[in-house]
């Protein structure tokens, strides 16, 4: 009698998924590979490393402008911005604004802007609203309105409040752009829509009026400040 040995399953490891032929797991495999090598391959790229040091010396300007000390800041800042470094580029046009460290200049400050807005920054595209409001740049409604539409679809809240402005009977415009200014957590919006009958569009709470009242209202504050 012939002995016939009984068949073995192949092992478990290399079996596939119900459904899922082997080959498809193994180019799953190779392809997540590869696409985490692609992404550690761009985080640390010279490109990508060299934004972040830039990004990081962009914070150390704006802590030295915000402390007061405006030729630090310029001496950070000035080289970023001629480097095109998009907030650098705003930050150098609002420092020859004030004078802060630069020979005052409204025009130079609104070339500054426009090249920062240009490359996309959002608080840059205001700042040209405010150039064509006769600050720098010929007084022009329409381009002004231009600029603050492309800010406040970028997400700038004082390019929607003021565009909410804009619309005198507080009807339909005013509370599109209060309500896309409260969506990005603005409390000025929450209130403002309150105050002016839209009560059950706001989402104000008893700390957003108090906070309104005396930071914006009451101490001229930024429409930004109790955000």
């Amino acid at each position: 009698m012939v002995d016939v040995k009984p068949i073995e399953p192949k092992p478990a490891a290399v079996l596939a998924p119900p459904g899922q032929p082997i080959y498809a797991r193994v180019m799953m495999d190779t392809f997540r590979n590869f696409m985490t090598a692609l992404l550690l391959a761009l985080l640390l790229s010279p490109a990508a490393m060299a934004d972040e040091a830039q990004d990081k010396q962009v914070k150390i300007g704006v802590a030295a402008y915000d402390d007061g000390d405006y030729a630090r800041a310029k001496a950070i800042l000035l080289p970023l911005a001629e480097a095109g470094h998009p907030k650098a580029m705003n930050m150098v046009g609002l420092m020859t604004k004030f004078g802060n460290a630069f020979t005052p200049n409204l025009e130079v400050a609104c070339n500054w802007y426009e090249k920062s807005a240009t490359a996309g920054y959002p608080s840059a595209m205001y700042n040209m609203s405010i150039c064509y409001d006769g600050f720098g740049r010929p007084d022009d409604p329409e381009t002004d309105k231009f600029w603050l539409l492309k800010a406040a679809d970028a997400g700038n809240i004082p390019a929607m409040i003021n565009l909410a402005s804009l619309d005198s009977s507080k009807g339909t415009e005013y509370r599109r752009w209060m309500m896309m200014a409260q969506d990005h957590g603005n409390a000025w919006a929450k209130v403002d829509l309150w105050l002016q009958g839209y009560k059950d569009d706001s989402q104000m709470n008893l700390r957003d009026f108090v906070c309104v009242t005396w930071n914006i209202t009451i101490m001229d504050g930024r429409f930004e400040d109790c955000d």
